[in-house]
């Protein structure tokens, strides 16, 4: 696992995870920086990520040869985590973006403190929680696929439960300044590679809406009253291996992996608008994607809509106007590639780096694995 010396990043980014115990944190953690870090990733992407801790490399490291080895690692326990990955750009010198990285242990996500100790643990967990930028509420694939409705609700009124020891950590819903409103909630289905291949961001986000609606209501009513109503709104779907029940197959079939500092990103691109001189960075770096995101979405439904419609010319029709449309939408991708390519030339760490994030939301591959619903995207201009 590569190591790099110690430069200033231009742009930070933190993020935390979760979820319950066994959901598949600790496993997205060691394969999400095994394989960033690896001269594999960086021919393919034009980027690695490395670590500047070394204990953090070690540690890090071991879990990784473990999912290569076949054993998953195990789940996170009794301490909270906290990783900085830096983003590095071949052939380009600096640090353009850090990702601060903070994993909940599950195992306090299903229990009271033991003691006075592990209380002051938790307490300064879910403070540090609560200043991060993005927080992704991880649910468990395997759980989902086995219990659907009844896991997911119930993972949901726990949700609710914890959103509200938040609230009293942060001083109360009223606080100014409540660290809660400036945090964006990212609703991400861990282990994809259990579910049915057809399984979209947009069919989760369908799901938890129809058979859950209720309890996210509540939970937008709780996080409402400290300025944060958008839980919610937005989806991820991820796999960090390939495995069949507790044994690996393929250490390299992931899914979404590339798409968590991106959307992450994208989706605080909203909070970052109101202060134009913070967001100039972000601006650039999204201008445009996430609407081609949802216009993907929109053309899905109006092609469902279609194939039902009683006059076949106008079928017709409209399939010709979707193909076209899907047809630019996939050459932008080309675009993004070619901008990338052109900054690199000229050695600018920061445009690179922007390109790189736009491409992996633009490449019509991933456009199944995240989903933002057409409403927030209006509200954001």
């Amino acid at each position: 696992m590569l190591m790099a010396k110690q430069d200033k990043p231009l742009q930070t980014l933190k993020i935390a995870f979760l979820g319950g115990r066994g959901c598949g944190k600790t496993t997205l953690l060691a394969s999400y920086l095994g394989h960033m870090a690896s001269s594999r990733w960086q021919n393919e992407h034009h980027y690695y990520l490395s670590t500047p801790d070394s204990s953090d490399s070690k540690r890090l490291n071991e879990l990784f040869q473990g999912l290569c080895n076949g054993f998953f690692p195990e789940a996170t326990i009794k301490r909270a985590s906290a990783y900085r990955f830096q983003m590095h750009i071949q052939e380009c010198e600096g640090v353009p973006l850090e990702i601060q990285w903070l994993d909940y242990p599950g195992e306090w996500w299903e229990r009271e403190p033991v003691d006075a100790k592990e209380k002051k643990q938790r307490d300064d967990c879910l403070q540090r929680m609560v200043n991060s930028h993005v927080c992704f509420l991880v649910i468990d694939g395997a759980q989902f696929q086995r219990h659907g409705e009844t896991y997911l609700r119930a993972h949901l009124a726990h949700m609710t439960n914890e959103i509200a020891n938040l609230l009293r950590q942060s001083g109360g819903p009223k606080k100014k300044n409540n660290p809660l409103k400036d945090m964006v909630w990212v609703m991400a289905l861990s282990k994809a590679d259990m579910l049915e291949s057809q399984l979209t961001a947009a069919d989760f986000a369908d799901f938890v809406n129809r058979y859950a609606g209720d309890q996210l209501d509540t939970l937008r009513q709780r996080l409402g009253e400290a300025g944060c109503p958008s839980f919610g709104m937005n989806y991820l779907v991820f796999s960090s291996v390939l495995g069949v029940g507790q044994r690996i197959i393929d250490i390299n079939k992931t899914i979404g992996l590339d798409l968590i500092a991106p959307l992450a990103l994208r989706t605080i691109l909203e909070k970052e608008l109101q202060n134009s001189e913070k967001s100039a960075v972000l601006k650039r770096i999204f201008a445009g994607s996430a609407d081609r995101g949802a216009l993907q979405a929109l053309f899905n439904l109006l092609r469902q809509i279609l194939a039902k419609w009683p006059d076949r010319s106008t079928r017709d029709l409209g399939d010709l106007l979707f193909t076209k449309a899907e047809t630019w939408l996939n050459g932008r991708a080309q675009d993004l590639q070619n901008e990338m390519n052109q900054y690199q030339k000229q050695g600018h760490s920061l445009q690179v780096a922007e390109s790189v994030l736009k491409l992996a939301l633009s490449k019509p591959e991933n456009r199944r694995y995240f989903y933002v619903p057409l409403l927030r995207i209006g509200a954001n201009r």
